[in-house]
């Protein structure tokens, strides 16, 4: 199976999320992890927010992280 950069960045995105197990984490910690910059990382999670696989929270304390757990998620 081949994937396309956006899909390997997304299925990266929400495995990086899965692994601050539910607390919020900014757009700009996440790319830092994945070694990617900041704009494409926001389209990734626009993407991935549309399609309920992530909650977006907005203001001081706001990030992005998992609408539900980990175990929940299957892609396929």
């Amino acid at each position: 199976m081949r994937l396309t950069r956006f899909s390997d960045n997304a299925l990266r995105c929400l495995m990086a999320l899965a692994v601050h197990e539910g607390k919020p984490a900014t757009t700009e910690q996440v790319a830092r992890e994945m070694a990617m910059s900041n704009d494409h990382l926001v389209k990734v999670v626009s993407r991935l927010a549309t399609l309920g696989l992530i909650e977006t929270l907005r203001g001081r304390k706001g990030g992005i992280r998992l609408a539900r757990p980990a175990s929940e998620i299957n892609i396929g």
